[in-house]
């Protein structure tokens, strides 16, 4: 059973153990947050109840849509988590308007389902209704999905589909500390709009500004495999391996990110990481490490001592995660950007192989 399906069964079985029809009462937002439920349907939930005690915010989000779609206006009506769907097919959300309705799917870091999208717009319905997937990353779609007159997408500009910083503002303008309070959730996973200047405002979204990005680490890549390391590109560009930089440093990954899972308050996001992979026989080389402020020349890097299994190898060890600031090193001047993010990789090579520290 696919991840999503996995995480859509237990999230359903959960809420209505809490009562029936959950997703159409009207949501306890401490129940939701004691529930086992999974990143995305507890962001559903909390969206859910959100729009159920400030219903413009629900109106302002189907603004947004059908404003950035180029159809006319509707009129919200409701929301609905999880709408009724069968055992393959569950939407995330539902937006009901007067006059259509808006079928949801929510997308934090996870991919899409085998052709989920497609299935979704296949569902039957009783009354005129729209797809749209509202996402934090980037998706390849079909062009089946594509070329649907019932899914929606944004008309001005590429990819196909909304992100949730496209509706930051929506819920931002609101005074009310329930909205306020859902946009520091927002920034927390990183849905608001980059702060980044210029194109770099686009980084995360347009793959040939995230090309442009991996361009820039050249002399960085270079400054490494002068050492005799191996740098693979990643495929969304966004960061790079070394591998083994030094003989018992397996891994230095390399990446850009809107969120980072531990971090200083001092460090404004997103985020530029570098985190170190050993072997667990090898541990030894990077016992002297502890977690530190650095004061680099481009801005304040924290270095953390991790020591956690990675995911893929239960021989190797993230032993150690160094994070600036993204905007430290992203210059105007495409020489300067060079310059600054090459200093980053020094400093942090050096950090974590100096035994002297």
């Amino acid at each position: 059973m696919p991840d999503k399906m996995v995480a859509n069964t237990i999230g359903l079985k959960t809420k209505r153990a809490l009562g029936k029809e959950f997703h159409v009462r009207t949501a306890n937002i401490f129940r939701i947050a004691a529930t086992p439920l999974g990143p995305e349907d507890k962001f559903t939930a909390f969206l859910h109840y959100l729009i159920q005690n400030i219903p413009s915010i629900g109106q302002g989000i189907v603004d947004e849509i059908c404003k950035r779609a180029g159809i006319a206006p509707a009129k919200f009506e409701k929301a609905i988590d999880h709408p009724t769907g069968d055992d393959e097919n569950r939407p995330d959300f539902m937006l009901s308007c007067k006059e259509f309705d808006i079928l949801c799917e929510h997308k934090l870091d996870s991919e899409l389902g085998n052709r989920q999208l497609e299935r979704y717009l296949c569902l039957p319905q009783s009354r005129p209704t729209h797809v749209v997937l509202i996402t934090s990353r980037r998706h390849a779609l079909s062009q089946e999905v594509l070329q649907s007159n019932s899914y929606l997408r944004p008309k001005d500009i590429d990819p196909p589909f909304f992100f949730w910083e496209d509706f930051y503002p929506v819920i931002a303008s609101h005074n009310e500390r329930l909205a306020q309070d859902f946009t520091a959730y927002m920034c927390e996973l990183g849905m608001a709009p980059c702060p980044l200047p210029g194109e770099w405002e686009r980084l995360f979204h347009d793959p040939l500004v995230a090309e442009k990005f991996y361009d820039t680490t050249k002399e960085m890549r270079f400054y490494f495999t002068q050492m005799g390391a191996q740098c693979n590109a990643d495929p969304t560009r966004l960061g790079f391996q070394v591998k083994y930089p030094r003989d018992w440093l397996h891994l230095l990954y390399f990446h850009v990110s809107k969120t980072a899972k531990s971090t200083a308050a001092s460090i404004e996001s997103p985020y530029l990481i570098a985190s170190a992979f050993v072997q667990k026989n090898d541990l030894h080389h990077v016992n002297h490490l502890v977690s530190q402020e650095i004061h680099a020349e481009h801005g304040l890097i924290v270095a953390q001592s991790i020591n956690r299994d990675s995911d893929w190898n239960q021989d190797l060890v993230l032993s150690y995660q160094c994070i600036g600031s993204l905007k430290n090193y992203l210059a105007r001047n495409t020489a300067d950007t060079k310059t600054k993010l090459l200093g980053f990789g020094r400093a942090v090579f050096e950090h974590v192989t100096n035994p002297s520290k």
